[in-house]
């Protein structure tokens, strides 16, 4: 993860939230509001990259708690990821994008075609290294900091590594997201004031932004506002400016 700067945003993350309310606002189903996050998706991601040279975007997609809504949401949900890997893969490509996809995919309920799909799509830019973007899909913060305990535990039992080359730095290597800078930015649309289980340890010093805007309609403009806001405020990481 990456060293402090005050000033360099590197990595932004965006939790999606308001589809559902946005499709009741209109008396539309929730399907609806998914339909129209996803259009809205793309339209951001390329923002960041190619207006505000961003480096690093991450999107929550899909959590580990997410199984809890209902099955015909869920699929709904899983179809939708299918066809933004499938319809934008080319583009990604072309802009130099990697595609990484973080979480626990090894999860016997993804269904085969979900995971065939996101395989796919993270080899095919693997060797892409201009801009990165990863999709945060079956993805827990807790689980991620669990697993990655669980990783360090087994090489100190098998005699691989030492107790004491665990730090704060080294711990990182053990995470699900690895090669990613600490987040700069998290935006969580809608107005919920919460990270509901995302990045928890990637997020230490993350700057946040609640905008009360439902993610369909979080556009252009708001993307703007968010970032002015984020380059006028004063990070200290701990320390003292004077």
């Amino acid at each position: 993860m990456s060293d402090k700067d005050t000033k360099s945003l590197k990595h932004i993350l965006f939790i999606m939230d308001g589809n559902g309310r946005w499709a009741k606002k209109r008396l539309l189903p929730r399907t609806a509001g998914h339909l129209a996050g996803v259009k809205r998706i793309k339209e951001i991601v390329d923002e960041c990259f190619l207006t505000y040279q961003i480096p690093y975007v991450s999107l929550f997609c899909f959590s580990s708690e997410n199984w809890n809504r209902p099955e015909a949401e869920v699929s709904t949900l899983f179809k939708l990821l299918k066809e933004f890997f499938s319809s934008n893969i080319e583009d990604f490509k072309s802009k130099g994008v990697k595609i990484r996809v973080v979480g626990d995919l090894a999860d016997k309920r993804i269904p085969t075609d979900i995971l065939n799909t996101i395989n796919e799509a993270m080899e095919e830019t693997k060797e892409l290294n201009k801009y990165n973007f990863t999709v945060l899909f079956n993805y827990g913060g807790r689980q991620d900091v669990v697993q990655a305990t669980k990783r360090f535990a087994s090489l100190y039992k098998e005699g691989k590594v030492e107790l004491n080359s665990l730090n704060v730095k080294s711990f990182e290597d053990y995470l699900w997201t690895k090669d990613l800078p600490d987040v700069d930015l998290m935006v969580r649309t809608s107005g919920e004031l919460r990270v509901s289980n995302c990045y928890l340890y990637q997020l230490a010093y993350a700057e946040m932004e609640f905008p009360k805007t439902y993610w369909p309609d979080y556009s252009v403009k708001s993307l703007k506002e968010s970032l002015d806001d984020f380059y006028g405020r004063n990070r200290r990481f701990g320390a003292i400016k004077e």
